[in-house]
């Protein structure tokens, strides 16, 4: 049977322990436990010890008397050492903590369920009455670090039942006031919950807090990051400071002053200042050779390396908007690496004295989370839009309820982030932000609804750090409300499904409308969804309810505004994204297929999908039948949205070619099955054990990827070229190459040359992004107009997708064009014989970044268009991707000028 110890932590509380000793008694008076009262004393003054010695009641009371001792946790700890009790209850002895709440604290340690229970003032039923607004805020927001290590909201309570085995595994020797924090960070295996309770604020004697404890539990925050302040003497961390800001400084400006671009600069600079303050101060320490040990360095080194990425982005967003203030970007930069150095030089040091205990899973699962975040917000503005991202920021410079390849929600967030912030990078990326906020959110609900607390953060560790979920959220395409779309209607189809809730059937109805604004694929969660219906028996009920069917009806009319711009042209894009694709050429794609499934997902995630549906079918037999019942249903539910889209694709890409990005969202519906394999949830069996030593690996070194990628793209990687591939590297400098063209042309002609790329796409979409943004209504000749002064290649009857909607031939007849390629073979005379009257020399330009050559563009210039007249293509001398445009879209596009 088990017996209570309630451990009491006192000094100079001598007018407070008779009526809390009172209250005590009657509250515990209904356990038929045995029950004990543990005083430990630390040298109080105000006679509190003969308090406790002369009290006279029903219950036991002992006394511990510390001298030379101080500190809460450490006589806690003291406390759990005397007590005779298996459960503990620790709390104040200022009557703060009500007495009248040991029971519940005590039940679930009873019963078997939990380990240990808090008494919390942060979760509904908890309170602090007297406390004003300001001191409401300021607990609140010194819980914040705190909540970094555990889910329990109120991890300061000082009031907390436990299971004296666990308390007493905590590593001694125990500083600070935060017993229940430390326990709660340390215990991986910790059963933990909370019971509200009213915490009222002491009426008898002085208040412990000072600044004493507040820099006392900064230091457990710092230990228990694996930062142990204690762990390196004040000489030494002087002596790391000193060298690493010197060095850093001196290095940087060196290199700058010789000429190196800022990426080889910071690069250098960092690198060189921060190990050879490492291995100046490791030489100061009493065991400097500890320090040089492989396993001290390596481990110095990556946590080097994901700094230099987040400095990286640093230094190139405060370039632009310090371009004449070097010493300030290298005084950042030193600070940073001042910073940087100190962290890993603690590290090291916490590690090699045996300071701090494993790392913190949580933290380490939510130091994932914020690293990508802050990656993606330090570098999404700082490199150049994708070719695709400037297309569709032409799309928001000519806005419309539906486009040729899209439809319009694409255009919506980027006309909305570039209202905001601009036409720039970061205008145009910000919605897939937004984007990524809305589908974590989601996907974490809809986690949490099939697992529980600690396999829904899993889950947005994936959703932060898979490559699928990474890319929408940094670059804007179609794809990114697509995904968040596809995780809203998951999450309403599984509350409905799944949990029964018939409300959320507008839920679905909404964001599957909302989806099919983004993409038409989400379509395909349709028969995903009858699918499941049939084959789950207690889901069958809703074929006879009218609720479906308005679901479906919402999304239609959500829908309506494409299909009213369908209708207007001729369907346009319907047939372009059905019969269009049917009609390109054969293709087996099937490989691709997979190698995109696996680039998306990663080995490892596709791995755990099958790993752990196998392994939770095996686990069912140990849990209750409504718990083993639901986890059956939600894995079919995952099975049936994750494989019937899959089935889909697999079956198109037989004969046709299927995109990198198609069978990106149906994973979002195995996200919580993936989520449970994660290091953070316990191991069970060999397979789990694999797959999570796998997720360790992976995510390491998709962080880390993410980093290097990110800094190539915006700085560069030194002796790497960059590779125009996808992106518009350099279109700053063609933009200024092709502007200084332009004006040259109009002061010979008179009139300025309407820009054409000739390539599908591409060009013309970078150009008229880039010459927008380089736009400066301060600068003489500089014009606002530049999108419409830039367009597509459908002038000479070659496709150019929605520049033949924006731009008829005819009003650009008479009209200069200045004809931009990546190739000279896309300016031959034969494609322009014809259609003006003068064809000027093919002429060339290298483009730049950073002082590396991204590629060579070719243009030349055409005098006095005709839109009526011949073109004769030639066999032969046009790539496969200058096709003429299908009739309908011709037709289409004409009807659009009409309306």
């Amino acid at each position: 049977m088990n017996s209570i110890s309630i451990i009491i932590p006192t000094r100079n509380e001598r007018d407070n322990i008779v009526p809390l000793l009172e209250r005590i008694t009657t509250a515990v008076s209904a356990l038929a436990h045995d029950t004990e009262i543990v005083f430990v004393d630390d040298g109080s003054t105000d006679g509190t010890r003969a308090a406790i010695n002369g009290y006279k009641g029903l219950l036991p009371v002992r006394l511990i008397c510390r001298d030379d001792e101080t500190g809460l946790a450490s006589a806690v700890c003291a406390g759990a050492r005397a007590a005779a009790g298996d459960l503990l209850v620790v709390m104040d002895a200022d009557l703060s903590h009500p007495p009248e709440v040991i029971p519940d604290l005590l039940q679930p340690l009873l019963d078997g369920s939990r380990d240990m229970v808090v008494g919390s003032r942060y979760i509904p039923g908890g309170s602090t009455p007297e406390w004003p607004w300001t001191r409401k805020a300021a607990s609140r927001l010194a819980t914040l670090p705190a909540r970094l290590f555990t889910a329990i909201h109120d991890p300061l309570a000082g009031f907390f039942s436990i299971r004296r085995d666990f308390l007493l595994a905590v590593r001694q020797p125990v500083t600070g006031f935060k017993i229940a924090l430390q326990i709660l960070a340390t215990s991986p295996d910790l059963r933990a919950a909370e019971v509200p309770i009213t915490f009222i604020d002491r009426t008898q004697g002085i208040s412990k807090m000072n600044s004493a404890v507040v820099v006392e539990y900064l230091k457990q925050l710092a230990a228990l990051g694996g930062l142990p302040l204690e762990a390196v003497g004040k000489k030494e961390l002087a002596t790391l400071a000193t060298g690493v800001v010197i060095l850093d400084f001196l290095i940087f400006h060196l290199l700058q002053y010789n000429g190196f671009e800022l990426g080889v600069v910071h690069i250098f600079s960092f690198l060189l200042a921060c190990n050879l303050g490492y291995i100046i101060t490791a030489t100061t320490t009493d065991d400097p050779l500890s320090y040089f040990r492989p396993a001290a360095l390596l481990r110095y080194q990556c946590i080097l390396l994901p700094v230099l990425f987040l400095r990286g982005g640093i230094m190139a967003a405060m370039a632009p908007w310090f371009p004449d203030w070097s010493w300030l970007l290298s005084v950042a930069a030193a600070c940073y690496s001042l910073c940087a150095a100190t962290a890993g030089f603690l590290l090291v040091s916490g590690n090699r004295n045996r300071a701090c205990g494993p790392v913190n899973r949580r933290l380490a699962m939510l130091l994932i989370v914020a690293y990508t975040v802050i990656l993606r917000l330090l570098y999404f503005g700082t490199f150049e839009l994708t070719q695709e991202e400037a297309y569709y920021w032409n799309y928001s410079q000519h806005m419309a309820m539906g486009y040729l390849d899209h439809p319009p929600m694409v255009a919506l967030l980027i006309w909305v982030g570039t209202h905001l912030f601009g036409n720039s990078e970061t205008g145009v990326r910000v919605g897939a932000l937004v984007c990524w906020i809305i589908t974590a959110w989601f996907s974490y609900r809809l986690t949490l609804s099939a697992f529980d607390r600690k396999i829904a953060l899993n889950s947005l560790v994936l959703i932060a750090a898979l490559p699928l979920f990474f890319g929408t959220a940094l670059i804007m395409t179609p794809d990114a409300p697509l995904i968040a779309c596809w995780a809203g209607t998951l999450f309403y189809l599984h509350r409905v499904l799944i949990d029964g809730d018939h409300r959320s059937w507008i839920g679905v109805g909404v964001w599957l409308g909302l989806g099919l604004l983004s993409k038409y694929t989400i379509i395909l969660l349709g028969p995903a969804t009858i699918l499941f219906m049939v084959s789950d028996p207690r889901s069958r009920r809703w074929f006879g309810s009218s609720r479906p069917y308005l679901a479906a009806g919402t999304g239609l009319a959500v829908f309506s505004p494409v299909i009213l711009w369908n209708y207007r042209h001729a369907w346009a894009s319907f047939l372009f994204q059905s019969q269009h694709r049917l009609a390109d050429q054969f293709m087996f794609s099937t490989p691709e297929l997979v190698g995109s499934i696996l680039l998306l997902l990663t080995p490892t995630g596709l791995f755990a999908v099958w790993a752990v549906g196998y392994t939770h079918r095996k686990l069912e037999s140990s849990v209750a039948a409504h718990v083993a019942d639901r986890r059956r249903r939600h894995r079919l539910f995952a099975l049936c949205m994750a494989f019937v889209p899959l089935s889909v694709f697999v079956f198109f890409s037989f004969s046709r070619e299927v995109k990198l990005s198609w069978a990106g969202p149906l994973w979002l519906a195995c996200i919580p099955l993936m989520a449970s394999s994660l290091p953070t949830s316990d191991a069970d069996g060999r397979t789990r054990s694999v797959v999570q030593r796998a997720w360790s690996v992976t995510l390491v070194c998709l962080v880390l990827g993410y980093g290097l990628i990110l800094h190539y793209f915006s700085l560069g990687i030194p002796g790497i070229p960059f590779n125009t591939g996808a992106f518009l590297f350099g279109g700053e400098d063609l933009a200024d190459r092709v502007e200084q063209t332009v004006r040259r042309v109009e002061a010979k002609r008179g009139a300025p040359p309407v820009v054409i790329g000739m390539d599908k796409y591409q060009i013309a979409s970078g150009l008229a992004f880039y010459r927008a943004k380089m736009f400066n209504p301060s600068e003489p000749g500089s014009s606002p107009q530049s999108a419409p002064e830039t367009t597509g290649r459908h002038l000479f009857n070659l496709d150019s997708l929605m520049y033949a909607f924006w731009q008829a031939p005819a009003a650009l007849t008479g009209r200069d064009l200045l004809v931009i390629a990546d190739e000279e073979e896309k300016l031959d005379n034969r494609l322009f014989v014809g259609r003006a009257k003068e064809l000027g020399k093919i002429r060339s330009f290298p483009v730049k970044k950073h002082g590396k050559e991204v590629g060579v563009y070719y243009y030349r210039l055409l005098t006095r268009y005709r839109s009526d007249g011949p073109v004769d293509h030639g066999a032969g001398t046009t790539p496969r991707s200058a096709i003429a445009v299908r009739p309908i879209f011709t037709a289409a596009a004409t009807n659009t000028r009409r309306l």
